[in-house]
């Protein structure tokens, strides 16, 4: 018997079997291919940077494997894993669906000693999404990179803080609206609703997407815009302008809770920065005279390497690959992918 390294693909890429499951755990349990398949989460694990802060106590790679075969069907265990008994003790809070596709993090806090409710925060690293549900019924995806916590104003208002990337499907509410904060001070008002929103602190922008329902966009409190179903607003914080836009495939801007990048329309540069998250790399840009080249690629299960060469295929870029390297914290940097003008032949 020999590993099939296409079912640790597709556990890692969130589009696996029961079957895949099962024999991820026959690999583990072989020690013939026990080291084989570790190889193979090794070369996962050479593009993704375990999160050194505190609440990281596990390599993340190998703890999604661990979880994944630990809550195969077929198994029984009286006993549930610490993590989730430190959960439950933390907040009523139920996080569903894959939680090998990210680190998820619990913590609560006080706010500011007033004794207004404690929040929780849920954490997605880059190259990872999770899927969540709130004490409310509220339900979503959390993209890479991303953070997202929540607590109840008096119960009269439902509001979460989205640092990155989410879809929400929001529980309706009549008499409690469901607000989401963002880093560029734009707040997102709904009853109950489904929605796409990319707000990165880094960015200094929020890009809404309405797939179902209304929306209304506040600042200061005060009501700037309503969305109808497949519009699109962008706000730019740091000139306060708005565009929106009608939506002709709302699935392109979706399409990342199944695990495929869609870059549609965009600049170079907005590209790199969306593949940087998706596949948790640095990106340097170095090409020049490009500003208005646009970027059309579909990627689905593609490798760094292979995404890399369709981007030079498709415009005139070539690419250097830096790989990660030993720092004196006794961490490693991110992989480094610069990307330059292809040079005549």
């Amino acid at each position: 018997m020999t590993i099939n390294r296409k079912h640790i693909d597709r556990v890692f890429n969130e589009k696996f079997s029961l079957l895949d499951l099962k024999m991820i755990e026959t690999y583990f349990e072989d020690e013939k291919l026990n080291e084989e398949a570790m190889l193979v989460v090794r070369e996962q694990w050479e593009q993704f940077e375990p999160d050194s802060s505190e609440h990281a106590e596990l390599d993340d790679v190998f703890f999604k494997l661990y979880y994944a075969i630990d809550n195969h069907p077929k198994k029984q265990s009286p006993r549930k894993p610490t993590i989730f008994l430190k959960i439950y003790r933390i907040a009523a809070v139920f996080v569903l669906g894959l939680l090998i596709a990210a680190t998820v993090y619990f913590s609560t806090r006080e706010d500011n000693g007033t004794g207004n409710p404690q929040w929780i925060e849920i954490v997605s690293h880059d190259g990872f999404r999770s899927q969540f549900t709130l004490p409310d019924g509220t339900s979503g995806w959390l993209g890479y990179g991303s953070s997202l916590k929540y607590h109840f104003d008096n119960k009269d208002k439902r509001i979460v803080y989205l640092d990155g990337l989410a879809f929400f499907n929001v529980a309706h509410q009549k008499e409690h609206p469901f607000i989401v904060q963002t880093p560029a001070k734009l707040h997102i008002e709904v009853l109950g609703t489904r929605f796409n929103v990319s707000a990165y602190s880094e960015d200094q922008s929020c890009d809404v997407v309405l797939q179902d329902g209304s929306v209304k966009l506040n600042l200061a409190e005060k009501e700037i815009q309503t969305m109808k179903p497949n519009e699109r607003v962008i706000y730019h914080a740091e000139n306060n302008s708005i565009e929106k836009f009608t939506v002709k495939n709302i699935d392109d801007f979706l399409a990342w809770k199944d695990g495929k990048l869609v870059l549609r329309d965009i600049t170079l540069k907005e590209a790199c920065m969306k593949l940087s998250r998706y596949y948790h790399v640095d990106f340097e840009l170095q090409a020049k005279g490009l500003d208005h080249m646009e970027i059309q690629l579909t990627l689905e299960n593609e490798t760094l390497e292979s995404a890399l060469d369709l981007l030079s295929l498709i415009s005139p870029v070539s690419y250097k690959v830096e790989n990660r390297m030993a720092q004196n914290n006794q961490t490693y940097s991110k992989k480094k992918i610069i990307i330059k003008n292809r040079s005549p032949m």
